[in-house]
């Protein structure tokens, strides 16, 4: 049992980093589907993700020492089908006409190893028939292919790690794996009906896509700002100038240009399919947008420059850092409003503009999923 307790744990320690390395993908993908993140099918396929990092450590760890494996001289592989039957006969006390031996020989390793092998399959059968929707027959050939690489790992001393095998290729291990993969299918079929279907999962998605989130919002500007620092960059190396002034230039050229050429969209608003619209009762769209950007590039061009600004003891630029400060606690305070009243942003309002979801509708097909802008959502900013 350590060394079930230590794989366990080596994918608990690693899971934070696997899945902050999937996280930003994951979630542009459904902002760009679906307009929302569902807190359901983010729960499954996170566990799905930890599932998988649970069993390739049961199978690879822990790994032994090279020169041990080195000097191995085999048996590197067992071709024989039902081997573990055999096994199980001879070395246990097993009679299944005497009750008693039962109990003894079930607690025995040779049947506790093909049992845990055919365990470690099924919650993969459930995922494949429940997260993945498929069918049985496919489910039993994922199950072996998934096996199977498990098994070539141990059969090339982890595809060239280790000069010889460091465990033993068994063809049982293909079949008891192949067969738990089926077995979690049928328990997802005859047990797990009642969980939410996705059909019903993405219809709530896409409802809630119509609105835009200041969480989507976010991912937005962090793709933005990626974009930025680069042009940042470019413009330091090309117009030799200072980077907060570099920076101000790179923010107004990049958000108002592409927003005017693409109508109202950024990259990063793009990528979660969302874009800036002017209200019907504000200025004209190529005004509203401008003075949007201005205001709010302001703001932020103006921490680049209070940063600038620190090791200076000039009194003048003192004071526009105090100006600066006081302007970025006021904007945090109008974010802290915002998000719990559910309202546009300073900016926003000023320049009368929002931001509206350019997903299709919750009524539309849940299979549309080319990525072609819907119909916009002339909805307000709402989490």
């Amino acid at each position: 049992m350590d060394l079930y307790y230590f794989s366990i744990s080596a994918a608990a320690w690693t899971f934070p980093l696997v899945s902050g390395l999937i996280s930003l993908p994951y979630v542009i993908h459904n902002y760009r589907k679906y307009g929302s993140v569902s807190v359901w099918r983010t729960l499954v396929l996170f566990s799905f993700v930890f599932y998988l990092q649970c069993a390739c450590f049961l199978i690879v760890l822990p790994l032994p020492d090279p020169a041990a494996v080195a000097s191995r001289i085999g048996p590197f592989y067992d071709l024989v089908p039902f081997h573990f039957i055999e096994n199980f006969l001879e070395k246990t006390a097993f009679r299944l006409t005497e009750p008693g031996t039962w109990m003894p020989s079930l607690k025995s390793v040779t049947f506790l190893e093909p049992f845990f092998n055919l365990c470690l399959f099924v919650p993969f059968g459930v995922y494949l028939a429940y997260y993945f929707k498929r069918s049985w027959k496919k489910t039993l050939l994922f199950s072996f292919l998934l096996s199977l690489l498990f098994e070539l790992s141990q059969l090339t001393g982890l595809f060239g790690l280790y000069p010889k095998p460091y465990r033993v290729f068994s063809v049982d291990d293909l079949l008891i794996n192949s067969l738990g993969g089926l077995v979690g299918f049928f328990v997802y079929a005859k047990c797990l009906r009642f969980l939410p279907s996705w059909e019903t999962v993405d219809q709530k998605s896409r409802k809630r896509g119509e609105s835009v989130s200041f969480t989507r919002r976010a991912v937005a500007l962090l793709i933005d700002s990626a974009i930025i620092g680069i042009l940042q960059d470019l413009t330091v190396e090309f117009l030799k100038i200072d980077s907060a002034y570099a920076f101000g230039i790179a923010l107004c050229v990049y958000t108002i240009g592409s927003s005017l050429l693409s109508r109202g969209r950024t990259i990063g608003k793009a990528f979660v399919r969302i874009r800036v619209s002017n209200m019907p009762a504000g200025p004209p769209f190529a005004v509203a947008v401008i003075l949007r950007y201005l205001l709010r590039n302001a703001v932020m061009a103006g921490f680049s420059f209070s940063n600038s600004m620190v090791s200076s003891s000039d009194e003048q630029q003192a004071v526009w850092l105090f100006i600066f400060l006081g302007i970025g606690f006021l904007s945090a305070m109008d974010l802290l409003y915002s998000l719990r009243k559910n309202k546009r942003l300073w900016y926003e309002r000023l320049s009368r503009t929002e931001n509206i979801s350019t997903i299709k509708p919750a009524h539309a097909s849940v299979d549309d999923d080319d990525g072609s802008d819907g119909q916009d959502q002339m909805t307000k900013n709402k989490q």
